[in-house]
């Protein structure tokens, strides 16, 4: 991920948004709850996590990810 994209996301993501995140075999899907100088925060499960940025990769989907209650 670019700066310049990092840079969008952060200014551009609605707090609650629903992101997904894999790494290797690794996959987490959580809430966006803002940005550090080089990572994102997100809820997942009611506990924060730091993403780092170095790990992303910028795609916008193009329908939402459902939700589930």
């Amino acid at each position: 991920m670019t700066d310049k994209e990092f840079q969008q996301l952060c200014s551009n993501t609605p707090t609650g948004t629903t992101l997904s995140f894999d790494y290797r075999d690794t996959h987490v899907e959580g809430k966006f709850v803002s940005c550090t100088e080089d990572a994102f925060i997100i809820e997942v499960n009611g506990h924060d996590f730091i993403w780092p940025r170095e790990f992303c990769n910028y795609r916008k989907a193009a329908c939402p990810i459902p939700t589930y209650s």
